[in-house]
Parts: C-alpha cells; structure tokens; sequence
C-alpha cells in the first residue's frame, strides 16, 4: 500500500487537532474541578458581623439547660424507630396531653436526626416561634417547661422530615 503525502497530511493534522482538543479539555476541567475551602464566586456574599445582641436572639430553646428535678410532673414523647420512613408513626404518644405544670421531654428513639418545633410545617409563619429543639441525635432528649409554651393544643413537626407531625394539648 503506497501512502501519498495528503494522506500523511491528513493524519499529521488529525492528530494535532486531537492534541488540542486534549489540552483545551484539561485546562477547562482543571477549571470547572470544586475547590476545598473558600472559592472566589460572583455569588458570594460577605455575611454582616453579628452583634452580641442578635447573637442572643439565635440561640434557640435547645441551649437553655433545665434543672428537671425541679419538676414532679413530667411528659415523654418518643420519637419513635422508623418515624423517619414516611407513613410510619412519628411520635408516640400522638396527640400527648401535659398539665402546666409538667416538664416536656422529647427522646429521640430513632437512628436518624429530628427536631420538635412548634407549628404546623415549614410554611406555618409561626414555625418555631414556642419551642425548637433545634437537631438532636439518636438517643438524645430535648425538654421545655409546659408553662413556657402555655395552655391550648399545638401542633409540632420535625424540621429535617416535615411529614412527621403530632399534637400536644396542654391543660
């Protein structure tokens, strides 16, 4: 087979446009490759520095420390194993009931993360406003007085699975 100089022509020059090509890739890659720690961004913004006063107004109902001896009557509900696969039972006992003068205590009995926050779900305008334990671990309790959160029914729910939702009537 005789090759003629347009075919070495041809193949000399496909292979350089495959070099390029190569090249252009890497370096766009390299470029597009996340970065570990803070990266220059047109949507980064520089948060205002918080004051000690709003830095007071964070801290949620989860922070307090509760001396529950102080307490005879206290209420338990359980975050239950498997609440957190929609369709299982969330809390138990669903609807609690609680004097006012009962402490409130949520354990959480489940492997995964949850949270008690008062409200309806998260597009309740009032979400949290009377207690939120904020996230608490397998194992680990969140307590507030009935008191704080005064008498009527209430409604609470679970910030990380929002379908878990239950009912405490505090008389």
């Amino acid at each position: 087979m005789d090759y003629d100089s347009t075919d070495k022509t041809a193949f000399f020059a496909i292979m350089g446009l495959a070099a390029l090509t190569g090249v252009i890739c890497y370096f766009l890659f390299a470029a597009a490759t996340p970065k570990e720690g803070v990266v220059d961004s047109i949507y980064r913004q520089e948060l205002p520095p918080q004051t000690e006063a709003s830095a007071a107004s964070n801290t949620s109902a989860a922070s307090e420390v509760i001396d529950e001896s102080k307490f005879t009557n206290k209420v338990s509900i359980s975050v239950l194993e498997g609440a957190s696969t929609q369709g299982n039972p969330s809390y138990g006992p669903d609807p609690a009931a609680a004097t006012s003068d009962a402490l409130i205590t949520w354990v959480n009995d489940d492997i995964s993360p949850h949270t008690a926050t008062s409200g309806t779900g998260p597009q309740d305008p009032e979400s949290g406003k009377l207690f939120d334990s904020g996230i608490f671990t397998s194992g680990n309790k969140f307590s507030v007085p009935a008191e704080k959160i005064g008498k009527g029914e209430y409604s609470y729910y679970c910030t990380v699975h929002p379908y878990m939702v239950g009912k405490i009537t505090i008389s």
